[in-house]
């Protein structure tokens, strides 16, 4: 694994199926996180896998109560296949963030979003880790890209 050789010690491995609209099932996908923990067991590093499901990010128009299920069982299979932590993007009900604490064995991670809750009510219910995800990224890109426009004209 190219990454560890970098010297990088842990990494999210996500279920979205890259330019699609659509997961990994459940049993490829922890077959993959499985692939990565034993890679990483091979090269000698004891990696966290921080395992990301995308089942609220892509349906955020859903009724994310009826998808609760799928990422229990999404989070159980991939702690089984060697999973440390699960992301859990686009997710912001504390309650379901609170029943998703409860019912897996392993950290949960949310993302920073305009409707999730304080930071004590995340730490309350559960939450072991808070991610920026994506944003700063999409800023700074936004901010080159009028830099870049300005100095061209």
């Amino acid at each position: 694994m190219l990454i560890l050789g970098a010297g990088a010690c842990g990494f999210n491995i996500e279920d979205q199926v890259i330019g699609k609209k659509s997961l990994f099932p459940i049993a490829e996908q922890a077959g993959r996180i499985a692939a990565a923990r034993d890679g990483a067991r091979a090269a000698g590093v004891e990696a966290f896998i921080n395992a990301r499901t995308d089942v609220f990010l892509q349906n955020a128009a859903a009724d994310h109560d009826k998808l609760v299920d799928d990422a229990i069982a999404r989070g159980r299979a991939y702690h089984e296949a060697g999973a440390d932590g699960l992301f859990v993007p686009g997710l912001t009900s504390l309650e379901l963030i609170a029943l998703l604490c409860r019912e897996l064995p392993i950290p949960i991670n949310v993302m920073i979003l305009p409707n999730l809750p304080e930071r004590a009510q995340l730490a309350e219910a559960g939450v072991a880790r808070i991610s920026y995800g994506f944003a700063p990224m999409q800023g700074m890109m936004r901010a080159l890209k009028a830099a870049a426009k300005e100095a061209l004209q």
